[in-house]
């Protein structure tokens, strides 16, 4: 992979980003109100608005029409294209973000859990990016490669619409940056005259990455429990500045190491407690997965199969599921990818800088996650060696100064977590969230040994199919050069799979780190039907599998089952139009493998998008919205000696929401919860089924939804639900 080009473009992109996100905080409702200024800003965010660059671009054109000079008409016509593509480019992440505009940002969830709309029409949640700013740039882009001479008016005029779109408080200065970057790439992309397949489908790609990735992740309530108490102990990091200890409940939480909690503290910092930045480190890492995915197959195999099998990689359902959520998966498997990838290259060139790159990937994984982050890699490359006879090589890997470098990164932190807090880490972190976890079941996260293969045949969809073929090659000629992508991807899968599923306790995240090599599977073999080097036995298999998918879906509105989120029959059966529509697309890759594929992912691309428009907010709403509103009314509620209380319900959500330490009360200690509500003012959330317990303590019934009620002591507000 030569990253000499991209590397200093991305650092200085990032340099831009974060000193306007500095910028976001400074101007952002703090824009003087001041007639000049009004007036300066309306006249350029009418100068930069679309239909009248797209105007000026037309006159450009006609003027070479009539006046028969090619060169103007080439001109506007470009200046047109690049308008248009910009402006489909800021539509598909303006739909993505949801940001809202400045003048709407308090209280937007309620809106954002109820719009079952891709694009949002009110024109209040669709902030980012800046679609003047991306019209004038790429329009701008145009004219100053055309006439080289007034290149700087072009961008001035360009910057100054910009400008006036924050004046006129429309925009933060971010939207107005990701705008520019994205009207510069549709200027360049129109421009461009070499390399157009690559550089087209590249943009293309990346776009939809974006898309997906980003697509309305602040727009839902975090999820109890795993999501919330993230999330929670983030925002302790930044509320206490302890940087080396995380807690929860300001007490130490000692479940995973220390970098996902900086990854998410700073998150927070640059954008604010929210949603959108609790999950933004997963989002994010989703991007650079994908990315880093693709640069490395198009490296080793070509164009076609790095985007089937980035493809492959984020457009299915677990993917998307843990692109969204704040959690540790998405960054252990972007660390663990770029350790194996760097093992990968390091076995083909034989270049330091990849076992380096091995060994500090890995360091920053077993950060990550703990102990797997190393145990993956280092097992897959040993196996590897040894199915290819190069296990001599191993040697080059394991040296002692690369093994020194993964201690210096690695070590530094666990050796300060052991000095501070001694068995108490080493016991909950070593032996419970370790050794308890492999060899026992913890939190009734039990699952039979075949458990991932259901999670696979959903989550890995359409790709699952993919797989046994893969694998099959991969180790059948595991001594063909030819076929050694295939061998590391079939012994990464294989070994990932029986790892976790040999372990008691089971969650379908846990199998998240093999479903890259599974991408790359799914990819090596969908190019190889292409090229007519595979049977059809892996269409056929897909096409069974979504006909099962296809027929329950339809079937299942008839068998009227008891669900606790309603979900109207013409859901199932618009779901099961989308599998059996997969179905029937696998039936055309007999002949046209690649365009069928294709289809298949935009089907797929639509069944996410549909799930997560109508499926997952009220799953939300049902799940977290009762004890979201009850926390942000205690925040407002409570006065700082006041206490919040929950009993019998652990729900981390809570302790987030509300920005206070919580008394956590069950059976054994309620009386706690009638001591403090003698003595200051008291509220306590619980389930409703729990109130016969409290109902003679100094507690008024202050609300009740759902499966949960709201306690209080007198004389606070009355309720009432955002």
């Amino acid at each position: 992979m030569n990253l000499r080009k991209p590397v200093p473009i991305i650092m200085t992109i990032a340099l831009l980003a974060l000193i306007f996100i500095w910028l976001d905080h400074i101007l952002a409702g703090n824009i003087p109100e001041n007639a000049a200024l009004k007036a300066f800003s309306g006249f350029f965010s009418l100068v930069g608005d679309g239909a009248v660059l797209f105007g000026v671009s037309a006159l450009i054109y006609l003027s070479g029409y009539f006046k028969k000079k090619t060169a103007l008409k080439e001109t506007g016509r470009e200046g047109v294209l690049a308008i248009l593509l910009a402006s489909a480019a800021v539509h598909l992440i303006k739909a993505a973000f949801e940001r809202p505009r400045i003048a709407h940002g308090a209280d937007a969830m309620g809106y954002l859990l109820q719009n079952t709309s891709v694009f949002d029409y009110s024109g209040r949640f669709n902030s980012f990016p800046s679609g003047h700013s991306a019209a004038s740039f790429a329009l701008a882009y145009v004219l100053a490669k055309k006439f080289p001479r007034f290149a700087v008016f072009f961008y001035a005029a360009a910057v100054l619409v910009a400008i006036a779109r924050v004046g006129l408080g429309s925009h933060y200065p971010t939207d107005v940056l990701a705008g520019a970057l994205l009207g510069l790439g549709a200027g360049y992309l129109i421009l461009a005259k070499t390399g157009l397949r690559e550089k087209w489908i590249t943009a293309g790609l990346g776009l939809l990455i974006v898309f997906l990735s980003f697509f309305k992740t602040g727009g839902f309530l975090l999820f109890d429990v795993d999501e919330a108490v993230f999330s929670a102990a983030a925002r302790e990091m930044v509320e206490t500045g302890n940087l080396i200890t995380p807690t929860y409940n300001f007490e130490p939480r000692y479940d995973k190491p220390i970098l996902i909690y900086w990854f998410m503290s700073a998150a927070f910092k640059l954008f604010g407690t929210t949603e959108f930045a609790a999950r933004f480190t997963s989002s994010l890492f989703g991007v650079l997965l994908s990315g880093m995915t693709f640069l490395f197959v198009k490296r080793l195999t070509g164009l076609t199969t790095a985007l089937v099998a980035t493809l492959a990689l984020f457009v299915n359902l677990e993917f998307f599921v843990y692109s969204h959520s704040a959690v540790t998966d998405m960054t252990l498997a972007f660390f663990i990818t770029a350790s194996i990838f760097s093992f990968y290259m390091g076995t083909i060139d034989g270049k330091k800088r990849w076992f380096l790159g091995f060994w500090a990937a890995s360091a920053l994984a077993v950060l990550t996650k703990g102990a797997v982050g190393l145990l993956f890699p280092a097992v897959i490359a040993i196996l590897y060696l040894a199915l290819s006879k190069n296990l001599h090589r191993s040697k080059e890997l394991f040296r002692p100064s690369y093994i020194g470098l993964f201690i210096l990164i690695g070590a530094p932190w666990f050796i300060a977590q052991l000095m501070i807090n001694g068995w108490d880490f080493f016991n909950a972190f070593i032996v419970k969230h370790h050794i308890k976890r492999y060899s026992g079941v913890i939190s009734s996260h039990g699952g039979p040994l075949y458990y991932y293969i259901g999670v696979l045949l959903l989550g890995f969809f359409p790709w699952v199919a993919m797989l046994p073929s893969g694998v099959y090659r991969g180790f059948k000629q595991r001594h063909d050069a030819a076929s050694s992508l295939y061998l590391l991807g079939a012994i990464w899968f294989i070994f990932v799979l029986v790892f976790f599923s040999v372990s008691r306790t089971k969650l379908p995240n846990y199998i998240f780190p093999l479903f890259p090599p599974a991408a790359i599977l799914a990819g090596l073999v969908i190019s190889d039907m292409a090229e007519k080097r595979a049977g059809r036995a892996p269409a056929y298999l897909l096409a069974a599998i979504a006909f099962v998918f296809a027929s329950a879906l339809f079937i299942l509105p008839s068998l009227s089952l008891k669900m606790d989120v309603y979900l109207p029959p013409r859901f199932f059966y618009t779901l099961g139009a989308a599998f059996a529509a997969v179905a029937l697309l696998t039936t055309f890759s007999f002949r046209k493998t690649l365009p069928s594929f294709l289809c298949i992912t935009g089907v797929m691309v639509l069944i996410i998008v549909f799930l997560r428009l109508y499926a997952l907010p009220p799953a939300n709403i049902y799940l977290q919205k009762t004890l979201y509103d009850y926390s942000r009314y205690a925040r407002a509620a409570l006065p700082p000696d006041g206490v919040l209380a929950t009993y019998e319900i652990n729900k981390p959500s809570i302790s987030f929401y509300s920005r206070r330490k919580i008394v956590k009360a069950d059976k054994s200690d309620d009386c706690s919860i009638n001591e403090y509500s003698k003595r200051t003012t008291t509220i306590v959330i619980t389930k409703a089924s729990a109130y016969e317990d409290l109902k003679d303590y100094n507690l008024r019934v202050i609300d009740s939804s759902g499966e949960y009620m709201l306690l209080g002591t007198d004389g606070l507000p009355p309720f009432k639900a955002r």
